[in-house]
């Protein structure tokens, strides 16, 4: 075993936990986990997914792997998570989920924008929460909440989706200074456009040259857990392309600008007459 895995398992091990993990860039970070030598527990809504994923991993890294089929919207997840976790001592966790409406905010119903508060905002509350004291008691941890470089500022046609990361990025930079003297690491991963199934089956229109840099979900992963290793910062940009994009939009426009600008590439990418969520 190297000594990068011994790092990770003797730091983020044994288990680590990965929400929203049957495809995409979950199963990307389950992956990459397990290649370090963690067993992992995977939690997601699709039994077959997971069972396909979880078979693979076993076969591919030889650790222990469990799901855990579960509706990260229900409003009793966590009771349930608790239950089919409290024998297992976890040392990492990821939250990875996020429902993502596409379209005009009174494009989407009242109920998807409840749901997008639950799931995207609510339950990594209530992991962090939770994992985080346990990780904070034995004195070691990690935790990476999935954001995006849309919560940086409202993002038109994705108005709530980029409020919500927005939500993330303030929870782990607060967690970041809260938790790092006793042990446990926190980043926020800010993930521009990835290559995964739901960013694909949004069906975005390519605009050229003012796209951010699309990646591979595996890429976004590896970079995340290396950066969660020395969490130096809360906010993590995976992809130099995508550091550089957000550095100038930051620097050299304003606020109200940077808000106009990625309007006006959403509207490129999906005009104002999406109405898409994923499932």
């Amino acid at each position: 075993m190297s000594s990068i895995s011994n790092y990770y398992q003797e730091n983020f091990g044994p288990w680590a936990i990965i929400a929203g993990a049957s495809e995409g860039l979950g199963a990307a970070y389950a992956e990459e986990i397990a290649r370090k030598g963690l067993n992992v527990i995977l939690i997601a809504r699709r039994k077959e997914k997971l069972e396909e994923l979880a078979k693979s991993i076993s076969k591919t890294f030889n650790v222990e792997v469990e799901t855990i089929q579960l509706d990260l919207g229900s409003d009793d997840f966590l009771s349930h998570l608790v239950a089919k976790t409290k024998n297992k001592e976890i040392g990492l966790m990821v939250y990875n989920a996020a429902l993502s409406p596409i379209g005009l905010f009174h494009n989407n119903s009242a109920d998807i924008h409840q749901k997008v508060i639950k799931v995207n905002c609510q339950s990594p509350m209530q992991m962090s929460y939770h994992f985080g004291a346990l990780m904070k008691e034995r004195g070691k941890g990690g935790i990476i909440l999935m954001a995006s470089l849309a919560g940086l500022q409202g993002n038109p046609i994705h108005t709530h989706y980029s409020a919500s990361r927005a939500y993330n990025i303030n929870l782990a930079e607060g967690l970041w200074d809260e938790l790092k003297d006793s042990g446990v690491k926190v980043i926020a991963c800010l993930a521009g456009p990835t290559s995964t199934p739901n960013y694909n089956r949004s069906q975005p229109k390519d605009i050229g040259a003012v796209n951010f840099t699309k990646l591979a979900p595996e890429k976004v992963a590896k970079q995340a857990l290396k950066a969660l290793k020395k969490a130096r910062k809360p906010i993590f940009i995976p992809g130099v392309m995508n550091k550089i994009s957000t550095f100038i939009l930051q620097n050299f426009l304003t606020r109200k600008a940077r808000v106009r600008f990625m309007g006006k590439m959403a509207r490129n990418m999906y005009g104002e007459d999406k109405n898409y969520s994923n499932k």
